[in-house]
C-alpha cells in the first residue's frame, strides 16, 4: 500500500525547519561555550553624595574580571582599579562586585565588567552596563532660601500680570471719556459778544414786526 503523498516543495520546507530547530538547541546549550553570558545590574542607579554603590555582574564561569568607566557616554572606557577605603573589587566564581563608598560627583559615568576566559579559546565578554549618577543634598537653610526665591518670582510674576492688564484697561477708559466730551453741544461757541442782541432790542424786534403785519403792505397805495 502506498503511503499518503506529500504536496511537492513541502519536503524542503520540513527539512529547513528541522535544521532551525537544531542550530536553536545547540545555541541554548551551554556545552563548550566558555564565558558566554555575563548579567550585570543594575543597569541605572542613582545616589545621594556620600551614599555606597554596588554593582554586580553574574558569571557563568571562572575567569579574570576587571572593571571599567566611562565618564561620558561618548568617552572612551578606563580601566577602574581598587581604591583602599572607598573602591572595592570582589569576585567569586559566579559573581564580580564593585562597591564605591562616599560616592561623589567624579563618580558618575558608566561602569562595566570585563571577563576574560580562561577555560577554552580565550575570548572577553562584557556587561551592558552600569550608570551612575550622584545627586547632591541640600540643608534646611538652602531649602528656605529656595522657597524664599520661588515666592519672590511668583510675586513678581503676578504685579506684572496685573500692571500688563489693568494699565491698558484704565487707558482705554480715559480715551473713552475724551471721546465724550469731545462730542458735547458747542452752539455758542465762536460768536462774538458784540453780535449778540440784548434784550431790549429783542423786543423793539417783535413790536416792528407786529406793526408791519397790521399795517398797510409798503407796496400797496
Amino acid at each position: 500500500m502506498a503511503g499518503p503523498a506529500l504536496i511537492p516543495g513541502l519536503n524542503n520546507w520540513l527539512v529547513l525547519g528541522l535544521l532551525l530547530l537544531s542550530g536553536t538547541a545547540r545555541a541554548l546549550t551551554p556545552t563548550g561555550n566558555t564565558c558566554s553570558r555575563i548579567w550585570q545590574h543594575p543597569r541605572f542607579v542613582a545616589k545621594k553624595r556620600g551614599s555606597t554603590v554596588e554593582i554586580r555582574c553574574h558569571l557563568e564561569d571562572m575567569g579574570v574580571v576587571s572593571w571599567f568607566r566611562k565618564p561620558k557616554p561618548d568617552s572612551e572606557p578606563k580601566i577602574f582599579l581598587p581604591e583602599e577605603g572607598r573602591i572595592l573589587q570582589n569576585h567569586s566564581n559566579s559573581e564580580a562586585i564593585l562597591t564605591i563608598l562616599g560616592v561623589q560627583f567624579q563618580d558618575n559615568g558608566i561602569y562595566f565588567c570585563k571577563q576574560e576566559c580562561t577555560k577554552g579559546t580565550s575570548r572577553t565578554e562584557h556587561g551592558c552596563g552600569t550608570e551612575l549618577r550622584v545627586m547632591g543634598f541640600s540643608t534646611l537653610a538652602q531649602l528656605k532660601r529656595r522657597n524664599t526665591l520661588k515666592d519672590g518670582i511668583i510675586m513678581i510674576q503676578t504685579l506684572l500680570i496685573i500692571l500688563f492688564i489693568i494699565v491698558p484697561i484704565f487707558l482705554l477708559l480715559d480715551k473713552d471719556d475724551s471721546k465724550a466730551g469731545m462730542e458735547e453741544d458747542h452752539t455758542y461757541e465762536g460768536l462774538d459778544i458784540d453780535q449778540t442782541a440784548t434784550y431790549e432790542d429783542i423786543v423793539t424786534l417783535r413790536t416792528g414786526e407786529v406793526k408791519w403785519s397790521v399795517g398797510e403792505h409798503p407796496g400797496q397805495e
